[in-house]
């Protein structure tokens, strides 16, 4: 039997008529199809062969079949049963071919038509034109069901139990888990197993502090300090402060938390000579924005914000407690007064698995 996970199935035609949708190596082929009907049962028995050679590339690849039959009578209550090249499959039902339970919402439905995407997803649900996806990707769109029916805070079954459920090896189930962690689906806790992780933090793109950000969102904010010293600044640092090469700044490391949790690292550099009591006035824990606007009534009027995709270093890994290989985000941001006279240089290294971000665009006038 080289079927993946379990086949989905869904009445169509006033349930008159069955549809079974099935994922199998895309060398495979139905050699039989059979439906037969008692007055308890429906069964439907496939047969899988081999095609001939794998094309070049498609080594792992599956693909998705569809069968559709009419019946004689109604489903009804009567128990339907998926047979395989002699093996009783335990099949999903679904609500029908846009349906929300196993892979019918990404699958090809009978007609050949992919379902309505999302717009905050992929199109076609990531599937190829051809049909044919990876093994491994397959296992990830039945994780994904199960990560909405167990919610937040839930542990995973063990691999073993994941691996017999949907018929594949440790080592693909492994690749799905580890996309999914990477994408902030899922968590790994050391020692305690794999957790569906919360929703993305959502940061905005404005001038507004983490602090408030964070709270927005019903998170408490926090922070742990690292660094915090005056140093000369080189001719990059100094052309972004409007300040002479050689000259003060202070610089202000800390770890970013998110109700306890090490979510990003941000380094400030501001030029002393601007802000020479700040190190007197500035609580390290506490917002470094409202202390500069209330306590030393700076104004912010905007900012130059640019962002990229990151791998942290190991330093950067130790102290935010994430994997070296997590993509990061990281953000590099000028702001100015008034005036147009810079204020602060940042450094921000958020978690890819924890954060996103969003803006407001306008129109320029």
């Amino acid at each position: 039997m080289e079927i993946l996970g379990k086949p989905i199935w869904w009445t169509e035609d006033g349930d008159h008529a069955v549809t079974v949708q099935l994922t199998h190596g895309a060398d495979m082929r139905f050699a039989k199809q059979f439906v037969s009907e008692t007055g308890s049962e429906v069964k439907v028995e496939l047969a899988l062969r081999k095609q001939g050679r794998t094309a070049e590339g498609q080594g792992g690849a599956v693909t998705l079949s569809t069968l559709h039959a009419n019946l004689t009578k109604p489903v009804g209550t009567r128990r339907f049963v998926v047979v395989v090249d002699g093996d009783v499959v335990a099949p999903m039902r679904a609500t029908g071919p846009a349906g929300s339970a196993g892979l019918c919402s990404r699958a090809v439905p009978a007609d050949n038509r992919i379902p309505p995407h999302r717009a905050d997803g992929p199109v076609r649900a990531g599937i190829p034109e051809h049909g044919r996806i990876p093994r491994y990707y397959a296992v990830k769109a039945e994780l994904l069901v199960l990560v909405d029916e167990l919610g937040v805070g839930a542990a995973l079954p063990s691999e073993r139990e994941l691996a017999e459920r949907f018929a594949v090896s440790r080592v693909t189930l492994r690749q799905a888990v580890a996309e999914l962690v990477l994408e902030g689906r899922l968590q790994r806790r050391q020692g305690s197993g794999t957790f569906v992780a919360p929703p993305k933090l959502v940061q905005p793109l404005s001038l507004v502090s983490y602090t408030e950000g964070m709270r927005r969102q019903g998170v408490h904010p926090g922070r742990t300090v690292i660094t915090l010293e005056r140093l000369p600044a080189d001719d990059g640092l100094a052309a972004e402060l409007a300040i002479e090469p050689g000259a003060t700044v202070i610089h202000i490391e800390r770890v970013l938390l998110a109700d306890t949790e090490r979510v990003g690292l941000e380094s400030t550099y501001l030029p002393e000579s601007r802000f020479p009591t700040l190190l007197e006035v500035f609580d390290p824990a506490t917002s470094l924005y409202a202390c500069l606007v209330d306590r030393l009534g700076v104004t912010f009027a905007e900012a130059e914000e640019r962002v990229e995709t990151v791998l942290a270093t190991p330093r950067e890994a130790l102290l935010i407690g994430t994997n070296p290989a997590l993509p990061m985000l990281l953000l590099h941001r000028v702001s100015l007064d008034a005036k147009g006279g810079p204020i602060e240089r940042v450094r921000s290294l958020y978690r890819g698995d924890r954060f996103s971000f969003t803006a407001r665009l306008r129109a320029d006038s």
